[in-house]
């Protein structure tokens, strides 16, 4: 009786192997998956191989780590098992859910590492609701989805099912009971975990990509908790003067400038496209002659920002002329009746047509909803232009827009017309017009020359199809009462000056600094340039104030003519972490709220941002953090305004 009583008692010697085997397993997987990411190179010298073996245990051994806790909490149900006398069935099915959930974990953590590559981040809760729309991103994952790739996310729960069984089978049972010897299998865990946290804290705090390093598991489900168990308000706990508010006070009413006769206006939103790719402002690269040329009867502004490397959020600020949610989400879909006076409505109420052409979809992120009642008479996505072959999943050519855009503006001569245009072919993958000669054009050491290759060659098309716009204007007699507005609405970036891709994970120029031309040859004779900091909520008042009609009250930007504005611009980053950017005349200012970790920069001397001056200069630093707590209460207030 004694006998079989303990047999019951005994939690089955194959479950806690199999257990321990999964945990071994899924550990040495998650470190691989991390030197996939790394990169392993062809020969190393053995003081090359240190530092390899450093970096690699950097970014990973917070999976190891991972991997430990969840082998110590399985093995703690085991033995509830075995202490409450249960029989040995619950003991193998545990196991084996294990087993099955480790071997979902590795997959997820390649795909994790694809994700990383595509958005500078791992999946988060918050990111899920930004991703939206999977049909429009395939492109983009497609690009990532190499057929190596596809193989590891296939083939990994196959192989690594086969490696645990096979260990546990062939492996000897080590003798049951605990002896001090057995503690010597937790010392390479433990040598790995001193390893990396060492390696990490030596060169890893300040790489852009250094978030490689957290296990993505743990990632998405504490982001989960966090916006669960919080009220999602970015605030920032350092006080500042009330002055500082009046930043983002709405503009009030204003007079309209006197127009000699009413302007007609078009707006050209150039999708991904940052200043320093499209060669307006001094950069290397010659991938808008048209846009260059057109320059001589235009201003361009030097230093104009977008808010954020999103584009629903870039659409409200630019239409709106007010300050996105500091929040995870796209505003047009969070906030799609979100109050506010459209610039469209402006023109609208004068008596203007007014239209909104894109060859993208209109689907994405709640763009069409938040569209509807903004102003617009005629709202066009790739289903109304003449296209029906999509170059991406992003939509059709930059071209049918462009064809879209003229035969709007050919409509009833003699009334003045607003049409707004967004580009959406230089969006990644950056998918070339079939047929039109690829061009050599880069200047710069980047890392991804490939891409960047594509992404010049797509900006260089766009720019053609623009050409045929201003001539269109000039044929059609238009060129004294018109006025062409061309700005990027995020940046891009192709690792160099930083370790950093694609759009919105950093605040450095190539992400938040933006190309901006007012073409008006009525009021610029020769090429001018301005050097005033502005950003998308000061585009509507500087539109208004030269086609001459008055802002809105309810604006929050200010003309870049106004004698009185501030020279700042702000910008964020929101994806799975917060960072908040400030420009002040020359002076940038970066801070990230989760590391703490703040970045000046004198943008005249070191226009790469190379020098972090942060250190160097705190009273400046503190400043420039305090003008940054005003913007997260001010946007507090403005938001809980809106939900009401």
């Amino acid at each position: 009786m004694l006998q079989g009583r303990h047999r019951r008692h005994v939690t089955p010697l194959t479950a806690i192997r199999r257990v321990f085997w999964a945990a071994f397993w899924l550990a040495l997987v998650l470190v691989a998956i991390k030197a996939y990411y790394l990169g392993i190179p062809p020969s190393l010298a053995l003081a090359d191989s240190g530092n390899y073996l450093r970096s690699l245990a950097a970014i990973s051994y917070v999976d190891v780590l991972f991997a430990a806790v969840i082998w110590a909490g399985t093995r703690a149900i085991l033995a509830l098992t075995e202490r409450y006398g249960f029989s040995p069935r619950p003991a193998s099915l545990v196991a084996l859910i294990f087993v099955a959930a480790a071997a979902l974990a590795a997959v997820y953590a390649v795909a994790s590492v694809v994700f990383f590559g595509i958005f500078g981040g791992f999946l988060t809760y918050p990111l899920l609701a930004l991703v939206g729309n999977m049909r429009m991103l395939s492109s983009s994952v497609a690009a990532h989805l190499t057929p190596r790739v596809i193989l590891m996310l296939v083939g990994l729960p196959l192989v690594y099912a086969a490696l645990v069984e096979a260990t546990v089978r062939f492996v000897p049972p080590r003798r049951r009971g605990w002896h001090p010897r057995h503690g010597i299998t937790f010392l390479p865990l433990g040598a790995w975990l001193i390893l990396g946290a060492y390696g990490f804290s030596l060169g890893w705090t300040t790489r852009q990509d250094r978030r490689i390093a957290e296990n993505p598991h743990w990632v998405l489900i504490s982001s989960w908790w966090q916006v669960v168990s919080g009220d999602g308000i970015v605030r920032l706990t350092d006080e500042f003067p009330a002055a500082d508010l009046k930043d983002f006070d709405p503009i009030g009413p204003r007079p309209a400038a006197v127009a000699e006769r009413p302007a007609n206006v078009i707006v050209v939103v150039l999708e991904s496209v940052a200043a320093r790719w499209a060669g307006l402002n001094g950069g290397p690269y010659d991938s808008t002659p048209v846009l260059k040329a057109e320059s001589s009867r235009a201003l361009v502004a030097d230093n104009f920002y977008a808010h954020i490397g999103r584009s629903s959020n870039s659409l409200v600020s630019i239409l709106l002329s007010a300050y996105p949610k500091l929040g995870f989400r796209d505003v047009t879909e969070e906030y799609p009746q979100l109050s506010g006076t459209s610039l469209a409505s402006v023109f609208r109420d004068r008596g203007y047509r007014t239209a909104f052409v894109t060859p993208s979809d209109l689907s994405w992120a709640e763009w069409g909803p938040f569209l509807e009642g903004r102003g617009f008479a005629e709202l066009r996505d790739h289903h109304q232009l003449g296209c029906p072959v999509p170059i991406s999943s992003w939509g059709v050519e930059d071209r049918c827009m462009v064809d879209g855009m003229l035969d709007f503006i050919g409509q009833e001569p003699g009334r003045p017309f607003f049409v707004m245009g967004w580009t959406t072919q230089t969006h990644h993958p950056y998918e070339p017009t079939p047929g039109v000669p690829q061009l050599e054009m880069q200047h710069e050491p980047v890392p991804d020359q490939y891409e960047l290759d594509r992404y010049l060659n797509v900006l260089h098309e766009t720019d053609r199809h623009l050409g045929r716009l201003f001539d269109a204007v000039r044929r059609l007699r238009l060129d004294q009462d018109t006025l062409v507005v061309v700005v990027g609405d995020h940046g891009q970036a192709f690792g160099y000056p930083h370790n950093t891709y694609i759009q919105g994970r950093t605040m450095y120029e190539e992400d938040v600094h933006v190309p901006l031309m007012f073409w008006f040859p009525r009021r610029y004779r020769q090429p001018a340039r301005t050097g005033a900091v502005g950003s998308h909520i000061d585009l509507a008042p500087t539109i208004a104030e030269l086609a001459g009609v008055p802002p809105a009250p309810d604006w929050q930007g200010r003309s870049l003519f106004d004698t009185n504005r501030t020279s700042r611009a702000y910008f964020y980053v929101a994806e799975d972490h917060f960072t908040l950017g400030l420009r002040e005349d020359n002076w940038k200012y970066i801070f990230a709220l989760r590391e703490g970790i703040e970045e000046l920069y004198d943008l005249d001397r070191d226009p790469n941002e190379q020098h972090n001056l942060a250190k160097m200069d705190p009273l400046r630093s503190a400043r420039m953090r305090q003008r940054l707590a005003a913007w997260t209460e001010a946007n507090r207030r403005q938001y809980e305004r809106a939900g009401q």
